[in-house]
């Protein structure tokens, strides 16, 4: 009697082998829930972050009556600059260096995904936005000149944007995520400290005005979020696009 109770406790090989095809065919249906779940996440995480970064450039703008300007030639790291940003106080190394005094936390400034590629920072600037220039570019209507002048006294011209001369804000761009390009795993592209968007064939494009959203040169960019992009605008309002839309989207200020 002992025994045959044994024998009716115990599974069978059929029995084993149903079991596991079971939990194979939940695993195959919830695995890709979960990654649809997780990639949701970022994207929110990302629109939080760039919400409260356009209340960072709010506070800049209020301070400085312009937009950061652009330091695309910087020779600093993101992670250089945080481990020691005291280092760097007498120079100017771009906008997140810029706006990191009005908001020191860390993770404002990194995406989860593009965190988990190898890039640095998560957030592109619009290079309309302010950048340095040559010259001839000053007389442009919606900038304004500055002389900056380090401690080594050399001069350096910058045109800063003028945030009363931005025609659309609802439309015109300031931050959105970085670009995934296709087959890249390592994004070591993003470890500068200023990631612009700036193209020196941006208006041969295709894709001519829409700096690195879609269009990186020859890469085949993406949005890190189902191929789309979270995107700040001028007027602090966050919005997520998979695709470019000249109505609601500008680099352009006027």
């Amino acid at each position: 009697m002992r025994n045959i109770m044994k024998r009716k406790s115990a599974f069978t090989l059929t029995e084993l082998l149903v079991v596991i095809a079971v939990i194979a065919m939940l695993l195959a249906i919830l695995v890709p829930s979960l990654s649809v779940v997780r990639q949701a996440a970022n994207k929110i995480t990302c629109l939080n972050n760039l919400k409260q970064l356009g209340i960072v450039v709010y506070a800049y703008t209020q301070q400085y009556k312009v937009y950061p300007v652009c330091i695309s030639d910087a020779n600093a790291t993101w992670d250089e600059f945080l481990a020691d940003p005291d280092a760097y106080k007498d120079q100017m190394l771009g906008v997140p260096a810029e706006l990191w005094p009005f908001h020191k936390e860390k993770k404002l400034y990194d995406c989860p995904m593009l965190k988990r590629k190898g890039a640095d920072i998560s957030y592109c600037y619009d290079s309309k936005a302010g950048r340095r220039y040559t010259v001839t570019e000053t007389a442009s209507a919606s900038v304004t000149t500055l002389d900056i002048r380090p401690k080594d006294e050399t001069k350096f011209e910058y045109d800063l944007l003028v945030p009363d001369r931005v025609k659309s804000p609802k439309t015109f761009v300031i931050l959105y995520d970085l670009p995934v390009i296709e087959g890249v795993t390592d994004l070591s592209l993003y470890h500068d400290i200023d990631p612009d968007d700036y193209d020196p064939n941006d208006d041969d494009s295709d894709t001519a005005g829409q700096g690195y959203l879609w269009q990186y040169k020859v890469l085949g960019a993406q949005g890190p979020h189902a191929k789309g992009f979270d995107i700040l605008f001028a007027d602090g309002h966050v919005k997520y696009f998979k695709q470019w839309s000249d109505s609601d989207i500008s680099r352009k200020p006027n």
